[in-house]
């Protein structure tokens, strides 16, 4: 064999390697993809039997835990290690442990089982069922469902983002009298001045209660934009993939958590502000000439 002809089969080999590698990675996906969509989902009927009509607990930290919390997480954790038992499973409800726990596994699911809690034991509809998929420490898929709306909403960057039977679009908005802003966190005074800067220019303040539905609503267009100071990864694993796969921005105040190497309850809070091209690029503008602009102490 010639040394051409050898080069030419080596070359097809390792473009078929290559080839089978990534048909290997998309199945790893997509399977995934539709096992989380299937545990969000079979967990519906609890959430909506409890919501409203269920007694709280209340954690060490002072936050509501209610018996819909505990069930929801078991029971989507036990669907899915029963699927994939080499991934890796952490929730806000069901860790224990006071020390981090390295993420070791390719994948690994965080799930926020009410996000909004204190929203759904009261029986108010701002509330969610959050599971974000992480493939080496980044989300790469989201799945929530939305009380409010009774839909779930997933996606995921170049796996297209969805709501419904629809397709998920951010905001087209540009103009700041028509933006729409959620918000939580920050101190009382530096919130009031935050607040104040962009009231000041027309924004539309919201605070619904869920830091998921925050960053999920600027995903969907229902928001133009959010910020907070307050949110953990749990929050925010499975809405910041539906911002990766929307093309809507997202930007810490410090430096990026991605990609994640371990797992804490006690894991400092996350700053961020994330939205649409024209909501990060005015907000930036207003905060920085008001002297405002966040930063984490």
């Amino acid at each position: 064999m010639h040394q051409m002809d050898r080069d030419r089969l080596h070359l097809t080999s390792e473009m078929n390697r290559s080839a089978l590698a990534r048909m290997e990675d998309e199945v790893a996906i997509k399977d995934r993809v539709k096992a989380g969509i299937s545990a969000v989902e079979a967990q519906v009927p609890l959430f909506k039997r409890l919501f409203g009509q269920v007694e709280s607990q209340w954690k060490k930290d002072k936050s509501r835990v209610t018996e819909a919390d505990l069930t929801i997480s078991n029971e989507t954790e036990r669907r899915i290690l029963q699927a994939f038992p080499e991934d890796q499973f952490f929730s806000e409800e069901t860790q224990d442990q006071d020390e981090p726990v390295p993420m070791t596994s390719e994948f690994v699911w965080i799930i926020d089982p009410v996000d909004g809690t204190n929203n759904f034991a009261l029986g108010m509809s701002m509330c969610a069922i959050s599971l974000g998929l992480l493939r080496n420490g980044v989300p790469v898929y989201g799945i929530i469902y939305d009380a409010s709306r009774d839909l779930l909403m997933h996606g995921g960057k170049g796996l297209g983002v969805f709501e419904g039977d629809g397709t998920m679009l951010p905001s087209e908005r540009t103009e700041s009298k028509e933006l729409f802003v959620a918000f939580d966190g920050f101190s009382a005074d530096r919130l009031f001045t935050l607040l104040t800067a962009l009231k000041g220019q027309g924004f539309k303040m919201r605070n619904m209660g869920t830091g998921t539905l925050h960053l999920a609503y600027t995903a969907n267009g229902l928001m133009d934009g959010s910020f907070s100071n307050r949110v953990s990864i749990w929050d925010i694993a499975a809405a910041y993939a539906l911002c990766e796969g929307a093309g809507t921005e997202f930007h810490f105040f410090d430096q990026s958590i991605f990609p994640m190497k371990e797992f804490s309850l006690k894991s400092p809070k996350i700053y961020y502000y994330a939205g649409t091209d024209y909501f990060c690029r005015k907000v930036e503008q207003v905060w920085n000439e008001a002297g405002v602009f966040p930063s984490s102490p």
